[in-house]
């Protein structure tokens, strides 16, 4: 099954409010929708993570006229779930309806970013998701992050590796790098992975930064 890693980017104006919560207050550090039900109806029904203040959080919600319910239950000091009902618009249709197409499966977790980003997986075949791209307002950039054969298992736990940092970590796990003591070198990996052990050890610093940033954030949500 194909898959594409994207990362979407809206202008304020299209912004739905509580993502603009995200850009606008320092106390929600973090919004993901975990799940979501939309169906040929007028209202859609989501399931929502949060970090930061819920306070503030659901102050913004009751300002937001088209939410019509929500629920919060908490998980720790700092997380939360939120279970809330909202009134379709149409900005929410030109943005999504390109993705609600034979052919396609939105994957989650949707993760709402700083700056107006989105970052989503999209799995189908190669036509369908051609189509979703090239339907997006014009107003909506797009960036195609990675793109591949889909594992469910890898999003168990998937710092973003590039395909150069994942092949320098696999050349040093197989040289011995990483035992103790360690029987592998840095010029051993950048050997296998046919590049300078100057880049290798780029590489592999970068992949090493990157997976230990995802290992905290799994422990933390954990």
């Amino acid at each position: 099954m194909r898959y594409l890693r994207l990362e979407l980017r809206y202008p304020p104006d299209l912004m739905h409010p509580m993502h603009r919560l995200v850009d606008e207050s320092d106390a929600v550090e973090r919004d993901v929708l975990l799940q979501g039900t939309v169906l040929d109806e007028t209202a859609d029904t989501f399931l929502f993570y949060v970090e930061g203040d819920i306070n503030v959080y659901t102050d913004a919600l009751r300002a937001v006229d088209r939410i019509r319910e929500f629920e919060v239950t908490r998980i720790d000091d700092d997380g939360y779930y939120v279970f809330l009902t909202q009134r379709r618009d149409a900005v929410d249709e030109a943005m999504f309806d390109p993705f609600q197409r034979t052919g396609i499966v939105v994957v989650p977790p949707v993760d709402f970013r700083p700056s107006g980003t989105v970052r989503l997986t999209l799995i189908g075949e190669r036509g369908p998701l051609g189509d979703a791209l090239a339907e997006l307002p014009d107003r909506i950039g797009s960036d195609v992050l990675r793109i591949g054969e889909y594992d469910w298992r890898q999003d168990l736990f998937d710092p973003g590796l590039t395909d150069r940092q994942f092949d320098a970590l696999a050349a040093a796990v197989e040289s011995g790098y990483y035992e103790f003591p360690r029987s592998g070198t840095v010029e051993e990996v950048a050997e296998r992975i046919d590049a300078a052990p100057s880049t290798a050890s780029e590489h592999l610093r970068k992949a090493e930064s990157a997976m230990m940033s995802a290992f905290i954030e799994l422990r933390d949500v954990a």
